[in-house]
């Protein structure tokens, strides 16, 4: 019996010796980081609004942290095969994933793979209304004469956005709801590649963000029928919203990134003290200005919050249009 209790005794001995060489090798790994390049996963396509956000927070992020940032892009899944990617590296804030509102939609999906836990959204850095677009040319001049269409004939009106079962998608099915007509959707895998097929001719109608196509909306050769905004955005002081042509649609997407949950506290803590100056540069402030986006100033506490409350709700629209059982 003396020997057993003698055996455990060493056991647990050992064990705690163990644990107190890891905790105090936890400061020293979190010192030294970044010692290594970052990879940042994009999970839309290149030259999206999203790849724009990244690649600059990639760039100031290596001026920041005197390290490199390699920009990857993997579209498809909403996001899904980003994330599987990140979700096989360690968690150590070398790989660091794009995260927007379409993500919530896809973790929302009753056949999600990923839950909200499995990442922690540390920083929220835009927030940008969705908008109806069409060509120059288009016959439909207003909001009014495309829903009238869309009611008469709605299989000779093609509308498309960035993804199925996201946040585009949400909005065009929120107006659908509140403007009485039902049509399908073309699903995308990014908003510049939906106003590519807009300006071709592939689609009559995007529904997208109008950073997705900043230069041939400035240039005349898109036009907004109506944006998501409550009140009409600074950014497009002539654009009709939704809701003042009398379709009660207020939405806005966000976009931000996200490391793999287990992540050490004092690597996000580090990542968060660079986004903090990042935001703060006139060069930030400059790019948020080209590219019409509003800030959001969320931290990781407030984010994770947000992102949760948001997947709750968004599989509750899910479940009312057959997406989710």
């Amino acid at each position: 019996m003396m020997n057993i209790d003698r055996a455990t005794s060493r056991l647990l001995r050992a064990c705690a010796v163990l644990l107190l060489a890891f905790t105090a090798m936890q400061p020293a790994v979190a010192a030294g980081y970044p010692d290594k390049p970052i990879r940042f996963i994009c999970t839309s396509s290149a030259g999206s609004p999203l790849d724009a956000m990244m690649r600059q927070l990639g760039k100031q992020l290596g001026d920041e942290l005197k390290q490199s940032v390699v920009v990857v892009n993997m579209p498809g899944g909403s996001g899904a095969v980003g994330m599987a990617n990140a979700m096989n590296q360690p968690a150590d804030g070398y790989t660091i994933v794009a995260a927007t509102g379409t993500t919530s939609f896809m973790m929302a999906e009753g056949n999600a793979v990923y839950k909200p836990d499995d990442f922690m959204v540390i920083r929220g850095l835009q927030a940008e209304p969705s908008a109806i677009v069409v060509r120059r040319d288009s016959p439909y001049k207003s909001l009014a004469q495309l829903v009238d269409a869309l009611r008469k004939t709605p299989d000779k009106v093609n509308v498309g956005g960035y993804a199925a079962a996201g946040f585009h998608q949400f909005v065009f099915y929120r107006f659908q709801q509140v403007a009485h007509f039902k049509t399908e959707w073309v699903p995308f895998q990014g908003g510049n590649q939906a106003a590519a097929a807009l300006m071709g001719g592939s689609i009559d109608v995007a529904v997208m963000t109008p950073s997705s196509a900043t230069g041939q909306i400035k240039n005349g050769d898109l036009r907004l029928l109506a944006i998501s905004t409550p009140t009409r955005d600074r950014f497009f002081p002539d654009v009709p919203t939704f809701k003042e042509q009398g379709f009660d649609v207020v939405e806005s997407i966000w976009r931000g990134v996200m490391v793999k949950s287990g992540t050490p506290p004092a690597v996000i803590a580090t990542l968060s003290k660079a986004f903090d100056r990042i935001e703060a540069t006139p060069e930030w402030q400059k790019f948020m200005q080209f590219n019409m986006q509003s800030p959001l100033h969320l931290d990781a506490e407030h984010m994770q919050a947000m992102f949760r409350s948001e997947v709750d709700s968004r599989r509750e629209f899910l479940k009312s249009i057959g997406v989710v059982k």
